[in-house]
């Protein structure tokens, strides 16, 4: 009898041992296992918010923000932001192992304009973006698209551009467009490559002034592809070229081996106060061939001056150089910059 009852215990071992196994990719309770992804500070990186946000005016799925998580066991997710002046976002589904995408759509109405910190939720993580909410008041902007209808008036494309590597916040095009109204403004962009660019925002000035377009989706291939972006009623196109690997820019510094050609100081420079964001150097360079550069200073009276990035277009353009340190002592000193190479020379003033 006690070998009968062995027997039992042995098999039920077996038939049900199986069912206690976890699957590596599956959450037997249904719901997915993985974390927010974030900056060091905390910040949801990377992040792309779309739509208008006016008072009073109740948001639907053209408000949405896009951000990613990096899924380790995959099943239904509900990610939520809390509710801050009226509104908030959320979605709902399932998700597979590895890194997604995930839109939020907004609901509700918000109250008050001004800026708003919003957290997002996701198992043990979460992560913050802003949203600016605009007055109910303020209408539609009128304008047009620098170099409309041909070239976009384009002064930089930033940030990497691989195939298979998906766009981030680092991936922007600068353009310039004229403002007859001030208000609210939406620029489209189609789908080419697996990326498309836009932008939304408001403005708050006439005249000639630059803007930002952002990049989302994946690169499918390499090779140059041509972007047409419209804000209805102005049209105009940019090339964005599209490698597999990263390579070097080549360039040359305005002015070299002389004086930096154009270049323009910003900021006040005093001995015994670090530099900010504000102390930094313009500097114009001539592209022959698209890529990454580095471009710096040596450190001269305790400070010195960095920039680098990606070189998308080629002619002439501007870059901006931030500046670090603390200066020692005051007078007129020369800083060599370097760069592919080559180099020039720019004079700082220090208090």
């Amino acid at each position: 009898m006690k070998w009968f009852s062995l027997l039992l215990v042995v098999f039920a071992t077996i038939v049900f041992l199986p069912a206690c196994t976890k699957d590596g990719d599956t959450n037997p309770d249904g719901e997915s296992i993985g974390t927010l992804k974030d900056s060091t500070n905390g910040n949801c990186l990377p992040v792309t918010i779309r739509g208008i946000f006016k008072v009073d005016s109740v948001l639907n799925n053209d408000n949405y923000v896009d951000i990613q998580v990096d899924v380790a066991i995959g099943g239904t997710f509900d990610i939520k932001t809390d509710s801050v002046n009226g509104y908030s976002f959320k979605k709902k589904g399932t998700l597979g192992t590895g890194l997604n995408t995930i839109r939020l759509y907004a609901s509700g109405k918000p109250i008050t304009t001004g800026v708003n910190n919003f957290t997002i939720t996701y198992g043990l993580s979460s992560c913050r973006f802003s949203i600016t909410v605009f007055g109910g008041t303020l209408g539609t902007a009128l304008y047009t698209l620098g170099g409309s209808p041909g070239n976009c008036s384009v002064s930089s494309i930033n940030g990497n551009y691989l195939v298979g590597q998906p766009m981030t916040a680092a991936n922007t095009v600068a353009m310039t467009v004229n403002v007859t109204t001030i208000g609210t403004y939406i620029i489209n962009g189609t789908a080419v490559n697996g990326v498309t660019f836009n932008a939304d925002s408001s403005f708050a000035n006439p005249g000639i002034q630059n803007i930002l377009l952002r990049a989302t989706g994946t690169p499918l291939a390499n090779g140059l592809f041509n972007y047409a972006v419209t804000n209805a009623t102005t049209t105009c196109n940019f090339p964005v070229t599209y490698t597999t690997s990263i390579t070097n820019a080549a360039y040359a510094l305005s002015g070299s081996p002389g004086n930096c050609t154009g270049a323009t100081v910003m900021g006040t420079y005093t001995a015994g106060t670090a530099l900010t964001a504000g102390n930094n150097v313009v500097l114009n360079v001539n592209v022959t061939s698209p890529g990454v550069y580095t471009i710096a200073t040596s450190t001269v009276n305790g400070i010195s001056f960095l920039g680098s990035g990606t070189f998308n277009l080629t002619g002439g353009q501007q870059i901006v150089l931030a500046g670090t340190g603390t200066p020692t002592a005051a007078g007129t000193f020369s800083f060599p910059v370097s760069g592919n190479g080559n180099s020039c020379g720019i004079m700082v003033t220090c208090n």
